[in-house]
C-alpha cells in the first residue's frame, strides 16, 4: 500500500514535472508565434495591397486610366529603398516621345520641401529659430506693408499662417532675363497683408520664398547654391535643379525640352515652360528617381543623416507643428501637409502651368511614393493612385444646420484690382456640403470657417453679399445708361446728317457726349485688362496703362460731376436734356464708385 502511494506520488510528480515542460513549452511557443507572424507576414502598402503584388496594381491602374494619361512617372520606396520605378505614356504625344525614367518634370509646389529642410538644417546649426520673428533675419526694413503688430515666425511661413495675400501678377515669366534676384523680387513684389499672423491658414508662395531668403541671408549662399551642397550633393541627385534659370544644368534644359504640357484631358497646353521670381517656391524640375532620393532620405528609419547630423532634428521636422483650430487633428508637420489616409501620411503636391507632382510617405510603415505627370492639376495619379496605395482620406465634419451660404477662399487677392477674382470665384456651400471639410469652426452655430489640408475658406457675410451684388447692379445701371446716351448720340447724329435736326455736339452736349464715350473705353478697358492680366506675359509694368486710365476716368468723373451741377444751376434746359445729362452724371459717379471699390486703379 505504502508503495503504490510511493508510486502514485511518482507520477504525480512526473506528472507535475511534464505539465510544467509543456507549459513552459506552451508559452514559449505562444510567445513565438506572434514573433514568427510578424516577421513572415507579407508586407503591403498602406491600403492592405501586398508589395509582391504592387507592379500588377500599378500596371493594371495606368492601363485601365490610359485615355486620361499623357506621362506619368512612379517610384515607390520601402525602407528608404527604391522597390518600383516606371514610367508610362508620351512626354510629347505630338512628336510621339515616350516617357522614361529619364523624362524631366517640374516639381512645382514640392519645390517647397526643399527650403524647409534647409530651414530645419540651420536651426539644427543654430543659426535660426523657429520662433524668433523674422524681422530679426531680414535687413532692417525690408517688409513695409505689414498691417499687424504680431510678429511672423519661421513657423508661421511653414504653417502658412502669416496673412499674406496672394499675388497673382508677376509670378511666371516667358524670358530667363526677366528673373530678378530673390531679395529684389521680394520686395518689389511685397503682398499685403490681409489677415492677423496665425488666425487663418493661407497658403502663400510668398511666404515660402522668404523663407528661402533668410537662409540666403544666413548662409550666405544664394539659394540654389545652399540646396546644391547641402541637399543635392549628399544625396547624389545629379538629375535635379533649382537654379531660377535651369542655367546650371542645360542638360536637363534639354530634356525639359522634350516634355510638351497637357491639360487634365490630355490637351496641347502651348507654352508652359516659364520661369519664376520666387523660384524657392515652386521652381525646382528634375527627375522622378531624383525627387525620390529625396523622400527616401526624410524616412524616419534613415535618421536623416545624409541631411542633418542629430535624428532628433528629423523627428521635429516630421512632427505635427499645426493642427486643425480647436481639435487634436494634425495638419501640417514643418511644411508637410499631414493627410490621414488609413494610415497618417505626410505630403507635398505641386502644380505648374503643365505639371502635377505629389510626394507622400507614411512615416510608420516607411512606405513612400512619388508620382510626377505632364498635366495641368491632374486627379487621376496624383490623387487617384496615391488614395489607391494609401487608402481613402474621407472624414466628415458635424455642421450646425442651416449654414448654406457663400464661402471664400483665404488664399486670394486681398487688394488692388485682382481682388475681383476670390469674389468672382466664390463658392456657395450647403450644410450638408460643409460638413465635407476637414474641420469647421462654429461660433452661436453660425459657421465662420471651414477647412481642408491645404485651404481655409471664411464665411461672406449677408451684409458683404448684399454690397457685392449692389456694385454689380449699379455696374449694370451704369453700363444701360452709358450706351442709351451713346446711341441716343449716334440716333441725333444720323438726323442732323440728314438736315432734320440741329447739329448734336455743341455747348455742354459735346462734355455729356465725351464723359459717355469715356465710360464705354473704361468698360472696354477694364475687359481687355482682366483678359491680359491672366495671361503668361502679363506683368504690372506691361498692365499699368489700364489702371492708369482708369484712375483718369475718375479725375474726368468727378470733373464732369462739378461741371454738370453747375450747368443745371445756371442753365434752364429741357426736361428731357436734363434727364439725359443727369443719367450720364449718375452713370460717371457709378463707373468711379466701381473702379475706387473694387481699387482698379493700382
Amino acid at each position: 500500500m505504502q508503495r503504490n502511494r510511493q508510486k502514485v506520488r511518482s507520477y504525480q510528480t512526473v506528472n507535475k514535472v511534464i505539465a510544467c515542460v509543456l507549459s513552459l513549452v506552451f508559452v514559449l511557443v505562444a510567445c513565438a508565434v506572434p514573433v514568427y507572424a510578424e516577421e513572415g507576414q507579407i508586407e503591403t502598402t498602406p491600403s492592405r495591397i501586398p508589395l509582391t503584388e504592387l507592379e500588377d496594381t500599378i500596371d493594371s491602374y495606368v492601363a485601365t486610366n490610359q485615355k486620361n494619361t499623357a506621362a506619368v512617372s512612379i517610384v515607390a520606396i520601402k525602407n528608404g529603398e527604391t522597390i518600383f520605378k516606371k514610367a508610362y505614356g508620351y512626354a510629347d504625344i505630338e512628336q510621339q516621345i515616350k516617357a522614361d525614367r529619364s523624362t524631366v518634370f517640374e516639381w512645382g509646389s514640392v519645390t517647397k520641401l526643399l527650403v524647409w529642410t534647409s530651414v530645419m538644417q540651420l536651426v539644427e546649426q543654430g543659426k535660426l529659430d523657429l520662433d524668433t520673428d523674422i524681422k530679426e533675419y531680414l535687413p532692417k526694413g525690408f517688409l513695409k506693408k505689414l498691417e499687424y503688430d504680431a510678429p511672423i515666425t519661421l513657423l508661421d511661413l511653414m504653417n502658412h499662417q502669416a496673412g499674406w495675400e496672394d499675388k497673382m501678377i508677376d509670378l511666371w515669366y516667358l524670358s530667363e532675363n526677366q528673373v530678378m534676384g530673390l531679395g529684389e523680387t521680394l520686395q518689389k513684389f511685397e503682398p499685403k497683408q490681409i489677415y492677423e499672423p496665425r488666425s487663418v491658414l493661407a497658403y502663400s508662395n510668398y511666404g515660402v520664398a522668404m523663407a528661402a531668403y533668410i537662409v540666403e541671408v544666413q548662409s550666405g549662399q544664394p539659394f540654389y547654391e545652399y540646396v546644391n551642397e547641402h541637399i543635392f550633393k549628399p544625396l547624389d541627385m545629379k538629375e535635379t535643379t533649382i537654379h531660377p534659370s535651369h542655367q546650371d544644368r542645360p542638360d536637363l534644359m534639354l530634356r525639359r525640352d522634350q516634355v510638351q504640357g497637357y491639360t487634365a484631358n490630355v490637351e496641347l497646353i502651348p507654352k508652359t515652360k516659364v520661369y519664376m521670381n520666387i523660384y524657392p517656391a515652386g521652381g525646382a524640375m528634375g527627375t522622378a528617381e531624383d525627387a525620390a532620393k529625396f523622400l527616401a532620405a526624410l524616412m524616419p528609419i534613415n535618421h536623416g543623416h545624409l541631411l542633418f547630423k542629430n535624428k532628433e532634428t528629423l523627428k521635429e521636422m516630421l512632427s505635427t507643428s499645426l493642427y486643425y483650430d480647436g481639435t487634436s487633428i494634425p495638419r501640417i508637420a514643418h511644411g508637410f501637409i499631414e493627410v490621414e489616409y488609413w494610415t497618417p501620411a505626410l505630403e507635398h503636391g505641386g502644380n505648374t502651368l503643365g505639371f502635377s507632382n505629389k510626394l507622400v510617405f507614411d512615416p510608420k510603415s516607411n512606405f513612400g511614393l512619388v508620382v510626377m505627370t505632364n498635366q495641368f492639376e491632374e486627379e487621376v495619379y496624383c490623387f487617384g493612385l496615391v488614395q489607391k496605395l494609401f487608402g481613402n482620406n474621407y472624414r466628415t465634419s458635424t455642421v450646425t444646420s442651416g449654414n448654406d451660404g457663400y464661402y471664400l477662399t483665404t488664399r486670394r487677392s486681398g487688394s488692388g484690382f485682382t481682388k475681383f477674382y476670390a469674389y468672382l470665384l466664390m463658392e456657395k456651400y450647403s450644410t450638408f456640403e460643409l460638413s465635407n471639410f476637414t474641420n469647421v469652426v462654429e461660433k452661436d452655430g453660425i459657421v465662420e470657417k471651414v477647412s481642408f489640408t491645404y485651404n481655409d475658406y471664411v464665411r461672406v457675410t449677408s451684409s458683404t453679399l448684399l454690397l457685392i451684388i449692389a456694385t454689380f447692379i449699379a455696374l449694370a445701371v451704369a453700363i444701360v445708361f452709358n450706351l442709351r446716351a451713346i446711341i441716343g448720340y449716334l440716333f441725333r447724329l444720323s438726323k442732323y446728317k440728314s438736315k432734320k435736326w440741329e447739329r448734336p455736339g455743341t455747348g455742354f452736349d459735346k462734355y455729356h457726349v465725351a464723359i459717355n464715350v469715356a465710360g464705354l473705353a473704361f468698360v472696354l478697358n477694364t475687359a481687355v485688362l482682366y483678359m491680359r492680366a491672366v495671361s503668361l506675359d502679363s506683368s504690372y509694368s506691361s498692365l499699368r496703362i489700364h489702371l492708369i486710365f482708369n484712375l483718369i476716368y475718375v479725375i474726368l468723373a468727378l470733373a464732369y460731376l462739378v461741371l454738370l451741377i453747375y450747368k443745371l444751376w445756371k442753365i434752364s434746359y429741357s426736361k428731357k436734356r436734363k434727364a439725359v445729362y443727369i443719367m450720364s452724371g449718375v452713370s460717371a459717379l457709378l463707373f468711379a464708385a466701381f473702379i475706387v471699390g473694387w481699387e482698379l486703379y493700382f
